[in-house]
């Protein structure tokens, strides 16, 4: 049987992350934000990173690009490598010609990431003078082509504006705009579907995978939305509590989820019907999942969603489940995977 060149294994690793340990030090101890989280992704691919809120994604992706404040964040562990090189090693000045020009990173808010006083397209035209090495006419001439690409109506009258004369949806493409002026091989986008109606959401998702297809981007995929997940990603990592919990193409996922938590967020998720509409009928109401995220102040004894799972023994409670790998690309850190599914 032959090998498909286009499915991710075949194709070579841009990102690779493994046992990511991130701390904060707070008044009351030590969070352990992020607790030995491995992934990978490939050049051309879009990977998906779910979750609850608190369960590691952002400051995963902060890590990458070294933005988080130290102190009180601390890398307690592991490695970020891009095309082979250790981020977490170099010096700032290469971490500087990396960020936003090799690597960039699309923000949950672009009101608070974009500057108020600077304009769009001086903005993007800073970004493109900083990392491409061109002058100040040939950097407005790509901010007003990179708004254009975004789908911004006139360019070149809107790269004069502020972000507070732009509306939400047209902010959130001046980012993107601003992530891709100096075409990064890797985007990470962090939410950018949030606080959007549906129809702004949809215009986002079409914008992406557009310029995945034209630009070759790989695109990590931040959120909390599996919706956007199954449009957008091949593969899912499911994150809980700081760790990784499964890992799967993204059909395999969703035809066949192994961990509780992940079936928990797949039942939480409305369906369509015929016509279109999201709903659940009075037999599939939307469940919840019981209980509360544990507080990350200290490593827990056993699994994580224990707390929280119908199905938890005592192995549960008192070890640690590895992560098992499957032969199909699956991947799950639980004692009962599957079972009840």
């Amino acid at each position: 049987m032959s090998m498909d060149p286009n499915r991710p294994a075949a194709r070579e690793p841009v990102l690779e992350i493994e046992n990511l340990e991130v701390c904060f030090a707070s008044r009351d101890g030590i969070v352990r934000a992020v607790d030995g989280v491995s992934y990978s992704l490939h050049a051309g691919e879009t990977l998906g990173v779910v979750g609850e809120s608190g369960c590691g994604k952002s400051v995963t992706a902060m890590s990458v690009l070294r933005l988080l404040p130290s102190p009180p964040a601390v890398v307690a562990g592991g490695e970020i490598r891009y095309r082979g090189t250790n981020l977490l090693a170099v010096d700032e000045q290469r971490m500087r010609s990396i960020r936003g020009n090799e690597i960039s990173m699309i923000f949950q808010d672009p009101m608070t990431s974009l500057n108020p006083v600077l304009t769009i397209g001086d903005q993007i035209a800073e970004a493109v003078l900083l990392h491409q090495g061109v002058g100040r006419r040939a950097a407005r001439r790509r901010a007003i082509d990179m708004l254009h690409l975004v789908n911004i109506p006139e360019p070149a009258r809107r790269a004069n504006e502020y972000p507070h004369q732009f509306s939400g949806g047209m902010r959130q493409r001046a980012m993107i705009a601003l992530a891709l002026a100096c075409n990064p091989k890797v985007l990470i986008a962090d939410e950018p579907t949030t606080a959007l109606d549906v129809t702004i959401r949809a215009q986002i998702i079409e914008l992406m995978q557009k310029l995945k297809r034209d630009l070759g981007t790989a695109i990590v995929m931040i959120t909390h939305d599996l919706g956007v997940v199954a449009e957008v990603c091949e593969r899912v990592v499911v994150m809980y509590a700081g760790r990784k919990v499964e890992e799967a193409p993204v059909e395999r996922l969703f035809e066949s989820p192994l961990h509780p938590y992940t079936r928990g967020l797949m039942a939480s998720m409305p369906v369509l019907d015929t016509a279109g509409g999201a709903h659940r009928s009075p037999r599939h109401r939307l469940a919840e999942i019981p209980g509360m995220v544990p507080s990350l102040k200290t490593r827990m004894r056993g699994c994580s969603f224990a707390p929280r799972c119908a199905r938890a023994t005592p192995v549960c409670r008192e070890q640690t489940p590895a992560l098992a790998h499957g032969g199909d690309g699956h991947s799950v850190a639980c004692w009962h995977a599957g079972e009840g599914s």
